[in-house]
């Protein structure tokens, strides 16, 4: 356990909230060239995000390790439209992007695997519920014309703190999504809390909550799913499984 991390008061929270989302606005439009919409924007942010990553050697052991991961979960619950996994140079880190690809670093591969599965089906999670076209649909509700200072600046508030509310709702789907699939390959949860305390998060963010509460929830799935099957995972399909695609 690191160090004790002070709790962030209600004022503060929100200051920092719409802090960042003021930051993140004026970023996009100082990047911008011409008139864009917001989807627009939001998908440029992304790929943006991609330049200058490399892919894992097509060799390489730890990026076979977690494209087999991978597969085992799709092979549960085939999603309902095309996936690709992206395996890259990098740590310990996966994210799920745009509604269809999931950039996992090839360090995942040195994980155990009851954690890589849990790590994969929660970012999988988001992915598969549709987290991608709902953050976009709120971002068109704020600012449904082009992006522009005079449309963005009245709404950051109110969009830091809808965003923030999305945020943290969706990574309370996405572990629960995830650990009811990882369940079904064996993982216990043990192995779910071991991944959250890698990088605990002593307060909520803008964009998860804090660990505990991430944890009391996984612990209340594990109590109310006890001596009985998993629940049917909601947004699972009966298509036909996609390949992890090798990047």
């Amino acid at each position: 356990m690191g160090a004790k991390t002070r709790e962030s008061g209600p004022k503060e929270y929100d200051m920092r909230r719409i802090t960042l989302t003021l930051a993140l606005l004026g970023a996009l439009l100082a990047s911008t060239a011409r008139a864009e919409t917001i989807t627009e924007v939001l998908e440029r942010s992304q790929l943006s995000r991609l330049d200058g990553r490399v892919a894992a050697p097509a060799d390489s052991e730890r990026a076979a390790r977690v494209r087999a991961s991978f597969a085992r979960l799709v092979a549960l619950a085939p999603p309902a439209h095309p996936v690709e996994l992206r395996v890259m140079q990098g740590g310990v880190q996966a994210e799920a992007m745009l509604g269809r690809l999931l950039v996992v670093g090839e360090a995942v591969g040195d994980l155990p695997e009851g954690e890589r599965l849990m790590l994969l089906s929660h970012e999988y999670g988001h992915l598969v519920l549709g987290h991608w076209d709902r953050l976009v649909g709120l971002y068109r509700h704020h600012i449904p014309g082009e992006v522009r200072p005079d449309t963005t600046d009245p709404v950051a508030q109110a969009l830091g703190r809808d965003g923030a509310e999305l945020s943290h709702r969706q990574e309370f789907e996405a572990d629960a999504f995830g650990f009811r699939l990882a369940q079904q390959l064996g993982v216990g949860l043990d192995e779910a809390l071991s991944l959250l305390m890698r990088r605990p998060a002593a307060s909520d963010t803008p964009t998860h909550p804090a660990t505990r509460r991430r944890i009391a929830q996984l612990r209340m799935l594990q109590a109310r799913e006890a001596g009985s099957d998993p629940a049917p995972l909601r947004g699972a399909t009966t298509a036909a499984a996609p390949a992890a695609t090798q990047p």
